[in-house]
């Protein structure tokens, strides 16, 4: 029994490897003009305490946006709407190379008073600053490395701070397995999505 406690807390804080997402792949977009749920997505650029400019992450974050609608949620009737672009300055969170192990539990604490309660709040940071870890999610947040932004990691990430767990069928966004398969929702998944989306919007 106490085995399956420590199991069941590792599960809950795991972070996710970044295993085979490199693999290309093409979705198919779709994007819908009706939607059952809309969100704002706050993009939130984590930088070093000495640095003051996020143009080193390169990211157009309309289209990044846009992306995530057209490949993996409007086809559910979820729309993700850009809301503010903000940086955090945090030392401890830029760097997690010295953490590992303690990624979640790191990036849950150094993000608990930076982050809208009623919107998802997508970090992004340095994979190179990261030892294996492509993306973290819960709560709302999802920490999302720059190499893996226009991978399945994303929608995954997102997935996991609207309360979803990992799924293990091939080819399920919330799959451990092949994640560059992944692409699909189930239905249950997307109700869970809906539900949580019901209470945290504004």
């Amino acid at each position: 029994m106490k085995f399956l406690r420590v199991l069941l807390v590792l599960s809950i804080f795991a972070s996710c490897a970044t295993e085979d997402d490199y693999v290309p792949y093409e979705i198919e977009q779709v994007f819908s003009e009706n939607l059952d749920k809309v969100i704002k997505v706050d993009i939130i650029y984590v930088q070093p305490s000495n640095k003051s400019s996020k143009v080193s992450y390169g990211l157009n974050e309309n289209h990044f946006i846009t992306n995530l609608n057209g490949s993996f949620f409007h086809r559910y009737g979820i729309g993700l709407e850009m809301g503010e672009v903000k940086t955090l300055y945090n030392d401890e969170l830029y760097d997690l190379k010295d953490n590992r192990g303690e990624e979640s539990r790191v990036f849950l604490r150094e993000t608990q008073d930076f982050y809208n309660t009623n919107r998802i709040n997508i970090y992004v940071m340095k994979r190179s600053n990261t030892v294996a870890i492509a993306g973290i999610g819960k709560d709302k947040r999802a920490l999302i490395t720059d190499e893996f932004l226009y991978t399945s990691t994303a929608p995954h990430e997102i997935g996991h701070a609207l309360g979803l767990h990992h799924y293990p069928e091939e080819g399920n966004i919330m799959s451990q397995i092949r994640p560059y398969l992944r692409k699909d929702f189930t239905n249950a998944q997307v109700d869970t999505l809906k539900e949580t989306l019901d209470k945290i919007s504004e």
